[in-house]
């Protein structure tokens, strides 16, 4: 049975770094030779091809659209996926790392980033957060914190944290 994936969320105000640490961490993450998948939340449902004949297509009807050219595969679906199910997705396309931004609500493991200190409250509202990442110092937590320009140290953290828990799961001792 194949290892079940590293997925992490990346949690956060806008204009907080999450965009910027999840591109470092792909190219990262991908010189490692992981098979990286990245899920984002739209908040504001903006129209991604607006103005192209895969647009034309949704705007006649189709609930399903695809399109593929000789290095790539687009998928528009005109229904709300839950998070869960896209995870699958990538993950029966081979990810073994799974990066979701944002999703708050979602039950998957958090990092989440702190601008100043008035987005502390964040840290109340969320679950399952293993980390924090900041802008600025701030006093003890419960959690590790990390700077925001460490994303290597975030990096390093979140193999860490997964193999552990692979180790966990495979009755290793680590």
């Amino acid at each position: 049975m194949a290892a079940l994936p590293l997925i992490m969320q990346f949690v956060g105000f806008a204009n907080s770094g999450k965009t910027t640490i999840v591109t470092q961490l792909v190219r990262d993450f991908q010189s490692r030779h992981h098979r990286v998948g990245v899920i984002k939340h739209d908040g504001h449902d903006h129209d991604w091809d607006e103005g192209k004949d895969t647009h034309r297509f949704r705007q006649a009807g189709a609930p399903l659209v695809a399109i593929q050219s000789q290095s790539k595969t687009g998928w528009f679906e005109q229904a709300a996926v839950p998070l869960e199910r896209l995870v699958a997705r990538m993950e029966a396309a081979g990810a073994d790392i799974v990066l979701i931004e944002g999703f708050k609500r979602a039950d998957y493991r958090k990092l989440a980033f702190i601008r100043s200190e008035a987005d502390l409250p964040l840290l109340a509202e969320v679950t399952n957060c293993c980390g924090i990442v900041s802008w600025v110092p701030l006093a003890p937590q419960k959690l590790p914190v990390f700077s925001i320009d460490d994303w290597r140290q975030i990096g390093d953290f979140l193999l860490d944290l997964h193999e552990q828990e692979r180790s966990a799961d495979s009755g290793e001792s680590i």
